[in-house]
């Protein structure tokens, strides 16, 4: 996938992008979750530039909205890095949800 099959991803908003990239981790073989991260995490760009963490957001709540994703603990939980709702460790939780 390149940067500009990277962009037209992006164009489907973040929330389209993200449910695609979580169903394409499901899948088993992830295709397209490095090159967008590849976009995203440009190494040019500032590392707090609101855009792109917001982008990481979405992405790690897979296709949900990142406050329907706190709801269900794992965010918060995560950064304190102690047990989810579903009794998983955080970061298990996290690269589930990213793996599908």
């Amino acid at each position: 996938m390149s940067s500009s099959t990277a962009q037209v991803l992006m164009k489907k908003g973040k929330r389209g992008a993200a449910a695609y990239i979580h169903a394409d981790c499901a899948s088993g073989s992830p295709q397209h979750l490095g090159p967008l991260l590849d976009v995203l995490l440009n190494p040019s760009k500032a590392i707090d530039e609101w855009e792109t963490i917001d982008w990481c957001r979405w992405l790690l709540a897979g296709g949900r909205t990142p406050d329907e994703f706190a709801a269900v603990g794992v965010i918060s939980d995560y950064l304190g890095s102690g047990m989810n709702v579903s009794g998983q460790r955080s970061g298990e939780r996290v690269l589930c949800s990213l793996r599908g």
